[in-house]
């Protein structure tokens, strides 16, 4: 190798000054780190606590001819046929046997497990021999097939009495079969959405309940015990109580605590009914129908619909789960009436006749609705009729709120247990429409005043309740069914609350189909009670589901455009606009969605609107980006980067940028070169990184960097290697204060140099030279800034490895220069995830380890003397010893250990392994005489270092000591020549000191002598002197 390449170290950089600081810099900051390492190789390698004295000891390595021996052991690749065995392939199990199982569990399970690997053996064709490699071994996770304690729960059935009732009211819910399958909105979806929706601060009055009034226990104990005059006498008296003695007070209380005593009521319903006192249980149901009729808190009546409701539901499964325990061999889904017990008919009567006795209209239509499937034990086709009739009796509910959430009480019924019959569904539908003018009258109008709401928050209570008709009307029904249903409303005026709830509940593609008409039926219509806003948003989801008509997108478009623009309300207007934009971003082009964010801009920002719906700005945002996958259609919008200017406030500003990056990342798999494109994402990415400061959170730095990383990694120039090179220049300025975002840089300018020496097949022209030495002084310049001392010896490493592939050795002898430097500034603790220190000296030791490694392939700089790399290594691994705490005794004589094996491989004739076109030590000294003398002169220091830590026994453990001695005889045997009489007695004596320390395995020693023994020549010799007692 020309003398060229160790000349003065300084960095070319030629035609790239341009993505450089100014050359003097470069080499100012090159030549200070190069001085100080001098300083460190001028000081002779001798540890600090080895006085100076002749070596007892020599190291002489043996050579080796690594062809020869990667000849004689023949790798070759092969496929691997698909009969053999692979770690990847299907695990069949065979058998389990030998599994000692302590639980009782484990011993219920056996016969189970064992039936189950026969039939997998069985299945498999033939006996597996376990002696074979290439047959299937038994996994013992899997033969250990164990059911887990909640599966056998859920299997197991009820052995007694307590366990049958407690499950009476799981019955139906297990068994009721399902005809609302996909598509369908079930209640209980519905339930969470209306809790959190309509709640309240004010407080709630409640009728307190008396769940038990002295002597209701006395009667329970001598009911049975009582004649059948009595019984009935007993009953009718429960029954009058529960009319007239039951309400001891009303009381005002919080949402919360009247949520929890609604839940408390519940289980006390429970634990009554599961002490056997029915009637106190049927008293809290009636109880709890009856607070249905209290309008006082109105804004809180769908959410106390909800609890109620729960309440009710429990009661009829509770009664439901009773009548069919006693009869033997049914299910729900599967009732004889023939085979239905006398006993289980005459208990369904007698719960039919205390309901039917119940005074008060609402509660008992509520009550017998809840008890609906039990008309399934006394006549086919019964429930039916009944839902028919409650639904004619609903008509006596006078208070329109209580009406509606009735109906919808009863349609929940009529879907749940009589999922086939629908003709109740629309009656119900129908009447409310035919009575909905009642919410003109004085009475309501009055309540309303009083407590303070607006007609629209006030019809806002109906929609849950209008809807869950609706959707239940609109499940699977033909376009004539919303034909039906949209003439009967035309007759009653076209309420938009009405039609409203139709659009939500109706299929998409029957709405859009006729998305022009429904826009002027809203615009035209003349009702002024609920906000047309609303009905617009509404029909704008179904037309974003479903597209509408080609001929209609665009007057559609302008129809409803044009009251949006007239809307003064922000809030009003942005919920609108969120929605209509998606619906522009999916059927129209840029123009189009341009002129809109502009209307949207114009409407926001007078009077800085915008602070306060930045969540309705954020869903603009995401419905464009979900619709257009482009960036460069993105970006090309001109008024989209005005539009983000808006989020001005830190923390919503980082989450609309990490929201766009992501939609950046995720969209496509293929990076991208447009100019438009990477401005706009530089211009995101910055302003993540501005948000960033002193005070933000590691987890918040950690996601800003990954997602600015993901982003740089998506913009790419092709062949361009300078413009990319000009590129992370112009990254690592702009995110100058995240680490992980200049760590990545540096791993990605070292992958463009290596890149483009392979394109050249690492044969370098005058430019290509230069642009590899520019990448090497952009990570050389750029790795520094860190402030994780250990990030930077990895990438220190990393890139000297880089150009040295690339052919730069002088750069690379100067990233290694630092490397070694960098080691006396590293910390000997760093905290962990948990915050908690915890030492670095197994991270040190492995890094240096790889370290030792690359050394190989590095040649020696002319000037600087032999081995001069490692000669500093060792200095700094001393000098860290001797400052006390880097690196422990213990992990410095492990690094010596390596050492040596380096020093058997700086030895060799041909080196293990080499970089290409890279003249290492091998060829520069051709085993020149004063080269391997350095060598073993090196060797015999460390080996007076280990002894010395070997004889040492009061200062450091006997275990410690035994693991050093076995690992540095394992490394005199494997790389020492044992032709050698010195090498031969080191051994020995290691062998011996290994012996007395202790700790080590009889039957290690015994292989290890027989693996001696059995490589011959000399090393039988040595086996011969190798004791298992100690002579030292």
């Amino acid at each position: 190798m020309s003398k060229n390449c160790y000349a003065t170290p300084t960095i070319e950089v030629r035609n790239y000054t341009s993505l450089l600081p100014d050359s003097s810099m470069v080499n100012c900051i090159y030549s200070i780190s190069f001085c100080f390492f001098l300083f460190i190789c001028s000081i002779s390698f001798y540890p600090s606590d080895i006085k100076m004295q002749k070596a007892e000891y020599a190291w002489i390595p043996k050579k080796v001819d690594y062809e020869l021996i990667d000849g004689k052991k023949n790798f070759r690749s092969r496929p691997i046929a698909f009969s053999e065995y692979h770690p990847l392939k299907p695990i069949t199990v065979t058998e389990s046997a030998g599994v000692k199982a302590s639980s009782k569990r484990r011993k219920s399970d056996a016969s189970s497990t064992k039936s189950g690997a026969e039939s997998v053996k069985s299945s498999s064709g033939s006996t597996r021999s376990s002696s074979s490699a290439t047959k299937d071994f038994i996994d013992p996770l899997s033969a250990m097939a164990i059911i887990d304690p909640l599966s056998a729960a859920t299997q197991s059935t009820p052995k007694n009495s307590e366990q049958v009732e407690s499950t009476e009211a799981d019955i139906l819910e297990v068994s009721t079969n399902d005809e609302y399958g996909e598509g369908f909105e079930h209640w209980a979806s519905k339930k969470l959405f209306i809790l959190s929706n309509y709640t309240l601060d004010e407080k709630l009055s409640m009728q307190m309940i008396s769940i038990s009034k002295s002597g209701d226990k006395a009667v329970g104990r001598s009911f049975y015990s009582s004649s059948t005059t009595e019984r009935l006498q007993i009953r009718l008296n429960q029954l009058n109580d529960m009319e007239e003695g039951s309400v001891q007070e009303l009381k005002t209380q919080s949402q919360q605590n009247f949520i929890d005593r609604m839940y408390d009521l519940g289980k006390n319903l429970r634990q009554s009914w599961e002490s056997n006192q029915k009637v106190n249980a049927l008293k809290i149901a009636i109880q709890c129908a009856k607070m249905l009729s209290d309008v006082s808190v109105m804004q809180f009546y769908p959410s106390k619909f909800v609890l109620i409701a729960d309440i009710l539901q429990t009661f009829g499964q509770l009664v439901y789960g009773r009548i069919l325990s006693m009869c033997a061999g049914m299910s729900a889904d599967k009732i004889d009436l023939d085979k239905v017990s006398d006993n289980a008919k005459e208990i369904c009567l007698n719960w039919m006749m205390k309901i039917a006795s119940i005074r008060e209209l609402l509660p008992r239509i509520l009550i017998e609705a809840s008890i609906l499937p039990c008309y399934n034990f006394l006549k086919k086709d019964e429930c039916n009729s009944a839902l028919v009739r409650l639904t004619n009796m609903a008509k006596g509910v006078g208070n329109p709120l209580v009406c509606v959430y009735v109906r919808t009480y009863l349609c929940m019924i009529g879907v749940k247990y009589t999922p086939k019959f629908k003709g109740h569904l629309l009656s119900n539908f129908y009447y409310f429409i035919s009575t909905y003018k009642q919410i003109h009258t004085t009475s309501v109008q009055n309540e309303i005043a009083h407590q303070k709401l607006d007609m629209s928050t006030y019809l806002s209570l109906y929609m849950p309740a209008l809807e869950w008709i609706l959707s239940c009307i609109a499940h699977n029904a033909h376009e004539s069914t919303l034909k039906d249903v949209l003439e009967k409303c035309a007759k009653t005026g076209n309420s938009l609350l009405i039609l409203r709830c139709i659009l939500a509940s109706f299929k998409p593609d029957y709405v859009s189909a006729r998305a022009l008409d429904f826009s002027s039926i809203i615009s035209q219509s003349d009702d002024s009670l609920f906000p047309k806003d609303v009905v617009f948003t509404t029909l704008g989801n179904s037309v974003i589901e479903c597209d509408p008509p080609e001929k209609d997108k665009q007057p559609l478009l302008a129809d409803v455009w044009k009251y949006i623009v007239k809307l003064q309300d922000p809030s009003e207007y942005i919920t609108c606009a969120a929605v209509w934009t998606e619906y522009a971003v999916k059927n129209f082009k840029k123009k189009e969605v341009n002129t809109i964010l502009g209307d949207i801009l114009k409407h926001m920002v007078p009077d800085r609107a915008f602070e306060k719906h930045y969540s309705k700005l954020q869903d603009v945002v995401k419905r464009i980006l979900t619709h257009m996958k482009s960036f460069s259609v993105v970006f090309a919008i001109e008024r989209f980067l005005p539009f983000l200017d808006m989020f001005q406030k830190d923390d919503v500003k980082l989450d609309i940028c990490t929201c766009v990056a992501e939609f950046f990342i995720k969209g496509s798999d293929q990076s991208t070169s447009d100019p438009l494109v990477i401005n706009g994402m530089m211009y995101i990415c910055r302003a993540m990184h501005d948000s960033i400061n002193s005070m933000s959170l590691e987890s918040e730095r950690r996601s800003v960097g990954n997602a600015i990383c993901a982003v740089i990694q998506k913009i790419t120039f092709g062949r361009d290697f300078e413009q990319q090179l000009n590129f992370y220049v112009e990254c690592r300025g702009s995110f100058r204060n995240l680490d992980s975002v200049l760590s990545a840089l540096v791993h990605l300018v070292n992958t463009l140099s290596t890149t483009c020496t392979r394109i050249v097949k690492h044969k370098h022209t005058t430019k290509t030279a230069s642009f590899v030495r520019a990448c090497a002084a952009f990570c050389f310049i750029t790795i520094p800034s860190l402030s994780d001392v250990y990030a930077r010896l990895q990438l220190y490493l990393v890139s000297g490895q880089a150009a040295l592939i690339s052919h730069c050795v002088t750069q690379a002898d100067a990233m290694f220069c630092a490397a070694v430097t960098q080691i006396l500034d590293a910390p000997s603790l760093i905290a962990n995830t948990d915050g908690k220190n915890v030492s670095t000296q197994n991270i040190m030791a492995s890094y240096i380890t790889n370290f030792l490694s690359t050394l190989l392939t590095v040649p020696d700089h002319p000037e600087q003397g032999i081995l001069y790399l490692l000669r500093g290594l060792m200095n700094v691994i001393s000098a860290t010893g001797a400052s006390g705490g880097l690196l422990s005794m213990e992990s410095r004589i492990s690094v010596y250990i390596k050492v040596l094996s380096l020093l058997s491989a700086y030895s060799q004739d041909r080196y293990l392994y080499r970089v290409e076109y890279v003249d290492s030590n091998e060829h520069l000294y051709s085993s020149d005489e004063k080269f391997l003398a350095e060598i073993s002169s090196i060797g015999t220091t460390l080996l007076d270092e280990l002894f010395a830590f070997l004889t040492a026994s009061s200062q450091y453990k006997s275990s410690d000591r035994a693991a050093v001695a076995s690992e540095l005889f394992s490394t005199i045997i494997a790389f020492g020549n044992m032709e050698a009489p010195c090498m031969q007695k080191l051994a020995v004596t290691t062998w011996n000191l290994m012996i007395k320390t202790g700790g080590i395995d009889h039957k290690q020693l015994v292989k290890t002598i027989s693996h001696v023994k059995g490589k011959g020549g000399s090393y039988a010799k040595v086996a011969s002197s190798l004791s298992l007692s100690s002579k030292v």
